[in-house]
C-alpha cells in the first residue's frame, strides 16, 4: 500500500476531507513540519506522495522554519517525488521555480468561495466554485502550466511541467468546522472578505462536488 505524508503548519492542524480520501486507500501519515528533525532521512523521503497544507505564514518569510522547508521541497524535488501544495504549500513550490509572492495592490484579500476562471477545463470538470483563504499570490513562472487564474490574484492553480507537481491556491480540502475555526480568528476582517453565513451557504453549494473532484484527483495521480 503507498504511502503519503501530509505536512502541516500548526500543531493542531485539521486536515479535512484529504484524511477522509486518502485513508480509504493508502497510509497516511501527518506531521507538524516545525517537528521534523531530519530533512534527509531515509524514512522521510519513503513516501510516495506529500501535501503541504496551508498556513499563517508567508512564504516571504526569512524564518529557519521557511527555510528548512524550501530545503526539503527541493529534495523532493530533486528525487522526483509526487508533491501537492495547497495555498501556503503552493506558494513556497511556486516560488522555487522563480514566482513572486506578492500582496494585492490595493490591499485585497480573497476570503470566501470564488468562482474559477479555468484555463484546463479537463481537470477542473463538474466544479466550479472552490474556497479561497489568503491575502498573498503567486505570479507565473516559465515552469508553469496554469490550470486556473484568480482575480484579485493572479494564479489559482498550476502544475510544474514535466513534473508531477501540482499547486492549489485555493482550499479544496476544507470541511465546515475549519471554515468557522479560520473565520473566527481572522482579524482584522479586510477587504475582499465574505460574511461568515455566505461562506457556509457556499459551502453547502459546492462541498459535495468539489469532494468528488479532489477524491478522482487524488487516486488518479496517487
Amino acid at each position: 500500500m503507498k504511502k503519503v505524508l501530509l505536512i502541516t503548519h500548526h500543531e493542531t492542524s485539521n486536515l479535512g476531507i484529504i484524511s477522509k480520501i486518502l485513508s480509504k486507500k493508502y497510509l497516511i501519515t501527518s506531521i507538524y513540519f516545525k517537528n521534523i528533525k531530519n530533512l534527509g532521512s531515509n524514512e522521510l523521503l519513503g513516501y510516495s506522495a506529500y501535501i503541504f497544507f496551508g498556513g499563517k505564514m508567508s512564504a516571504n518569510s526569512q524564518s529557519e522554519v521557511i527555510n528548512n522547508e524550501f530545503i526539503f521541497l527541493k529534495k523532493l524535488i530533486k528525487s522526483n517525488k509526487l508533491i501537492i501544495g495547497i495555498c501556503l504549500g503552493a506558494q513556497l513550490i511556486a516560488k522555487i521555480y522563480g514566482s513572486k509572492i506578492y500582496k494585492n495592490k490595493n490591499d485585497l484579500v480573497e476570503i470566501g468561495y470564488r468562482k474559477l476562471d479555468k484555463i484546463n477545463e479537463k481537470f477542473f470538470k463538474n466544479v466550479s466554485s472552490m474556497l479561497q483563504f489568503h491575502n498573498e499570490g503567486i505570479t507565473y513562472n516559465s515552469h508553469m502550466s496554469i490550470y486556473a487564474k484568480g482575480r484579485n490574484f493572479e494564479i489559482d492553480a498550476f502544475k510544474i511541467k514535466k513534473k508531477k507537481i501540482y499547486g492549489f491556491q485555493f482550499h479544496p480540502e476544507v470541511n465546515e468546522s475549519m471554515i468557522k475555526n479560520w473565520y473566527i480568528n481572522l482579524s482584522p476582517i479586510k477587504k475582499g472578505t465574505d460574511s461568515l453565513s455566505k461562506i457556509l451557504l457556499d459551502h453547502k453549494k459546492n462541498c459535495e462536488k468539489n469532494y468528488k473532484w479532489l477524491s478522482n484527483f487524488l487516486y488518479k495521480v496517487i
